[in-house]
């Protein structure tokens, strides 16, 4: 007859904590890196434009469509093309950035569900195990008097 060793059980329990643990600390920093890449992306989109602004404004300019007194609907035209550029480069970005911490909170929701379920495992191992035992003693039973 063995004996059940709820350490064994505890120890299991402990090592899939940590690997938990150690799972949600990598997708919080993958989290942060994927938060800066989308801040740092969408600061260079945005100054990109700020330094284009005004090489785009005097092309009109030389042209004459731009200037005191002109009044062009290609001047016009051209200035909502272009902030429509800037705005769906912002809007990408944004997206982008978006879908990656869905993919991460997707991840985390995967990893608790993992460990709760190895948690869930453990224990009912350690159940079976512990009803295999009362079995083994109830066969004794009759030669115990009672």
């Amino acid at each position: 007859m063995s004996n059940v060793d709820f350490f064994d059980y505890e120890g299991q329990k402990g090592a899939a904590g940590s690997s938990y643990g150690a799972s949600t600390a990598k997708n919080a920093y993958a989290r942060f890196l994927a938060q800066q890449r989308g801040a740092r992306r969408k600061f260079d989109i945005q100054q990109g434009y700020e330094q284009q602004a005004p090489r785009v404004v005097s092309s009109f300019t030389r042209r004459g469509l731009a200037g005191p007194g002109v009044r062009s609907g290609v001047y016009e035209r051209g200035l909502t093309e272009f902030a429509k550029r800037n705005l769906d480069e912002l809007t990408s970005a944004q997206q982008d950035m978006s879908d990656a911490l869905q993919g991460l909170d997707l991840s985390d929701a995967e990893l608790l569900a993992g460990y709760q379920q190895r948690l869930l495992d453990i224990e009912g191992e350690k159940n079976r195990k512990i009803a295999e035992q009362a079995a083994l003693l109830r066969g004794f039973q009759p030669f115990l008097g009672g």
